[in-house]
């Protein structure tokens, strides 16, 4: 059995069926054991009982492959597989429509409440050391929801190990020099004074 995570695994082999399929094993056997190796060097970022912590699983996982593959699944590469990973996920949007629903916004608050939460209480114990900060709505937004993700272990990995041409792939603020992840969910109509616009 694979050591990488089962969802991008089946993606990334996808991938190498539809553009490398003569490569296929060996590559998936290569990235078995770098995403091991990958894994020692985990940062504190508190594991399965962190929901953000698979987005570490998801870096090295990238990492991985494109070690395997001697750089061919680069940064590009990862753009399509993300495409199909997104791909089931695009019926949401007939279903849920943020321009009318605020419930969504209200899930987000949830979720993002109980991690601020969870966050601090480990910290505070000396866990966590390495997780995302985040701060909600620091700029009052009154649309949608609104948070910051502060300090970010994939961008820190990367810059240690070489991997910074990957990143323009996976994010445009904090990993590419910014101070933070700046995330602002709304519908794509809203009004503001200006009248409609589209985010």
């Amino acid at each position: 059995m694979k050591s990488y995570p089962k969802k991008w695994g089946k993606l990334f082999e996808r991938y190498l069926d539809e553009y490398l399929p003569e490569r296929k094993d060996e590559i998936c056997a290569r990235a078995d054991r770098e995403y091991r190796r990958l894994l020692t060097q985990m940062p504190d970022v508190g594991g399965k009982e962190n929901m953000m912590a698979s987005n570490m699983e998801t870096w090295f996982s990238i990492v991985a492959f494109y070690e395997a593959s001697d750089h061919v699944i680069d940064g590009k590469a990862f753009e399509t597989i993300y495409e199909w990973h997104i791909d089931p996920l695009r019926f949401l949007g007939k279903i849920i429509d943020a321009n009318r629903s605020k419930w969504v916004y209200k899930l987000f608050g949830i979720i993002y409440d109980r991690y601020e939460k969870q966050l601090r209480e480990h910290q505070a114990k000396g866990e966590w050391k390495d997780s995302w900060g985040i701060a909600v709505n620091p700029e009052n937004h009154k649309e949608g929801y609104s948070f910051h993700l502060i300090g970010c272990p994939i961008a820190k990995h990367a810059k240690e190990n070489g991997y910074e041409e990957l990143l323009p792939h996976l994010c445009r603020t904090e990993i590419l020099g910014g101070p933070y992840c700046d995330y602002w969910y709304v519908g794509d109509r809203f009004v503001t004074g200006d009248g409609p616009n589209v985010i």
